[in-house]
């Protein structure tokens, strides 16, 4: 058990630092197959921002956030979930839209499993 993982894992009591979902200390890395609890360490400030690679820029992320987040500013972070909600809220809704929205993300997982599947 590296000590400087376990102090990064403890920061946030073992929780993914965006949605605060719990991760597995021993699911670090990315896995193929199921991510649940599967965790990475993600740069609080980007290396491509200045960050630097040091425990104390560092947070735990799940593997799903962290793959989300990319080299997205925190405004773009913010746009995202705004546009999510509103997204969510047609859906929720059935509204034409949100039917729309509904389709588009399915193909968009159908499309994101073969890539990595390399089909």
């Amino acid at each position: 058990m590296s000590k400087k993982l376990l102090y990064i894992w403890l920061k946030t009591q073992g929780h993914c630092h965006f949605c605060g979902d719990p991760v597995i200390y021993e699911k670090r890395g990315w896995k193929k197959g199921n991510l649940q609890g599967a965790w990475e360490v993600d740069h609080v400030i980007q290396k491509d921002k200045g960050g630097k690679d040091s425990s104390d820029n560092y947070l735990p992320a799940c593997t799903i956030c962290n793959r989300y987040r990319w080299h997205r500013t925190g405004s773009e972070m913010r746009e995202i979930l705004l546009y999510g909600i509103i997204a969510r809220e047609q859906v929720k809704r059935s509204t034409p839209l949100g039917k729309q929205l509904y389709e588009i993300k399915y193909k968009r997982i159908e499309i994101n499993k073969k890539r990595r599947s390399g089909r």
